[in-house]
């Protein structure tokens, strides 16, 4: 017996070393996965792939279904009825698509774009080439469909139709095979909380119908139902998950309330809704311990993901505007020599003018002229506009032809209008004096200059130019209070007004969110006088000029408008002296409601009907958009050269 006992006492250690052993190697392989998922985005596993997949094959069918529906009802547009059903099924796909936008957009942004993008030609440009393609989508289909007599453009509706059709499938090809990391997934409905607050509540994607709000409610069912998918994963970390959830519900709220499209609280809609939901998104992220690869990976979006919503200053990442990516901003010692060099004659011909002289700080950085002087005292023919937040555009000038700061810099200097600088003598002048050496030895360790290093101290410079505290930013952001007809004219510049469909929150230019990495052109029919009666377009050709694309006569890129109570006059020609001026020119529907016959014109020709009171509003509105505390302290004493 006792051989026995023995052998059952050493079977029994072995199964207990076994356990242990096993129980061992669970914890191994534990950390090795979560090791493995914390570094290696790229073969991530993920929570919701299945289950977003079975999503978006249930939703590319109920749109593939209903674009068939409204196919079929526009074959027999002739009587009201049957016009009335095609309207109707139009508004019903879309409503679909919206859904499928919150991933679509964000995965395959190049079939979004002709799915649902602005009846606009597109223009690619190829150095001095261009090619132009017509429009697609169902921005095309909505300006027909409930436009005037829609049955004579049948043969029309039911080839875009075609096209839509085709550009679905297509996209439907490419999402479906890709792998639904979690990580994606949340930016998707990072991305899509921008879209809705930018480009959705405003307008943007129906500026016929302005069936906004109802598809405003689509998108947030999409958000809903996906993050949903996460409800079974997440444990005692719920702060996020809640977040997003109470969010929907007050956006179906609010949504609800409106009466129309023009009285939607859009700026409580940002603070309840969107800006709850991007925030909620990032804290189930990081509850879930999911790492954020757009902290590393440039190309997805300029926005960060950790900021707390739209009007904080960190929402934008400045680094993904800055040509080299840097990883860290400039540093003070770099930002102080660009500074010194701003304002430091020497950048000219002669030491006549310093970039200061034509970028005035107490007046926004602009020059409060009609259009720039040359050297010699003469008019050229554009306006100087402002350089505060110019890091956060990917175009420079008002046609575009510059793409980055560092080019604007070298064009500026060399142009024989402007500063009309050698860069050898330039370089000659600073390395004789022993105080800029010291400088530039200080903040790019070398005290042999050339001029790419001047480059990249105004350029450090100009990136410091952030004007994003303005009383409106801090209202927004829970810091400070304004006015509530501040809110009201908010409100109607992103909504009636349609003037955020052009100059987009939350920078108020011409970069396109939610990526913010292209930059958007208008035609508006800018005339070149400010005398309306027989009024004559401005010769200047814009854009048109780089490749001769039609589409882009006379259209110039959309400016920021903060801080412009600052930097009039306005337009590309300074035409107009004040922001009345301006807000009564976009009222009457720019150049076509002064009588200039464009037939280009981006901007929407129907007059606004803004009333007295509306106009007031706007204007308090753009006021309170001024910031220029901490930036507009001039240099007290410039370095020395040789021989002063």
């Amino acid at each position: 017996m006792i051989p026995l006992v023995k052998g059952l006492s050493f079977m029994k250690m072995l199964l207990k070393m076994k356990k242990t052993l096993l129980l061992f190697l669970i914890c191994i392989l534990a950390f090795t996965v979560g090791h493995f998922r914390h570094t290696t985005p790229d073969y991530w596993d993920s929570y919701i792939n299945e289950n977003l997949n079975d999503w978006l094959n249930e939703h590319f069918n109920q749109l593939e279904r209903q674009i068939e529906y409204l196919e079929v009802a526009c074959r027999n547009l002739n009587n009201k009825k049957s016009l009335t059903y095609a309207r109707k099924q139009f508004k019903k796909s879309r409503y679909v698509y919206k859904k499928l936008e919150v991933i679509t957009a964000t995965v395959d942004p190049f079939n979004a774009a002709w799915i649902n993008g602005p009846n606009l030609p597109k223009v690619e440009y190829e150095k001095t080439m261009s090619a132009v393609s017509d429009p697609e989508g169902f921005q095309v289909l909505e300006e027909v469909l409930f436009g005037e007599e829609p049955h004579e453009q049948r043969d029309f509706i039911l080839k875009k139709i075609s096209k839509l059709k085709h550009f679905i499938s297509e996209t439907r090809s490419y999402v479906m095979k890709q792998n639904h990391y979690d990580w994606m997934v949340f930016h998707c409905l990072r991305m899509a909380s921008v879209r809705l607050a930018t480009m959705g509540i405003t307008g943007f994607d129906c500026p016929v119908t302005l069936d906004a709000l109802n598809e405003a409610k689509s998108t947030l069912n999409a958000i809903e139902e996906i993050t949903a998918m996460y409800d079974g994963v997440l444990y005692d970390d719920r702060e996020g998950f809640n977040l997003v959830k109470y969010a929907v519900q007050v956006g179906y709220g609010l949504l609800n309330e409106s009466k129309d499209f023009n009285s939607l609280d859009r700026a409580r809609f940002i603070l309840e809704v969107t800006d709850p939901i991007f925030r909620g998104v990032t804290l189930m992220q990081e509850s879930l311990g999911i790492e954020f690869p757009e902290d590393r990976i440039t190309g997805l979006s300029a926005i960060n993901p950790h900021s707390k919503g739209m009007f904080y200053n960190d929402f934008l990442k400045i680094n993904e505007f800055f040509p080299q990516k840097i990883n860290k901003s400039p540093t003070p010692e770099l930002i102080s020599l660009g500074k010194l060099l701003f304002y430091d004659p020497i950048l000219s011909d002669g030491n006549q003018r310093s970039c200061a002289s034509c970028h005035q700080p107490q007046r926004g950085f602009s020059d409060g002229l009609k259009t720039a002087l040359s050297l010699d005292g003469m008019p050229l023919s554009r306006n100087t506009p402002t350089l505060l937040n110019v890091v956060y555009q990917t175009a420079f000038q008002w046609d575009g032809h510059l793409l980055s700061l560092s080019q604007q810099f070298t064009e500026v200097t060399f142009n024989r209008h402007e500063m009309n600088k050698d860069a050898l003598e330039l370089t000659r002048q600073l390395n004789s004096s022993e105080e800029y050496r010291t400088l530039f030895k200080k903040a790019l360790g070398s005290e042999k200059i050339d001029f790419p290093m001047v480059i990249a101290a105004l350029e450090a410079y100009l990136i410091s130019l952030q004007s994003l505290n303005s009383p409106f930013d801090q209202y927004m952001t829970g810091k400070g209070s304004v006015d509530r007809e501040v809110v009201v004219g908010f409100n109607l510049f992103m909504g009636k007004a349609k003037c955020g469909t052009c100059h987009f929150a939350p920078i108020f230019n011409g970069t396109v969110p939610p990526f913010y990495r292209d930059t958007e052109y208008e035609v508006l029919g800018i005339p070149q006088s400010p005398v309306w009666k027989n009024a004559q377009i401005d010769p200047d050709p814009g854009r048109y000029i780089l490749a001769k694309a039609e589409p882009h006569l006379h259209a110039f890129k959309s400016v920021t408008v903060r801080n412009a109570h600052l930097t009039g006059p306005y337009m590309h020609n300074g035409i107009y002296t004040s922001l009345d001026e301006v807000i009564e020119f976009y009222n009457v529907g720019g150049g076509h409601g002064i009588g200039i016959s464009l037939p280009n014109q981006t901007l929407p020709t129907d007059k606004l009907h803004l009333t007295e009171k509306e106009k007031r509003a706007l204007k308090s509105f753009i006021t309170a958009l001024t910031d220029t505390a901490g930036l507009t302290k001039p240099v007290v004493k410039l370095p020395k050269l040789s021989g002063e």
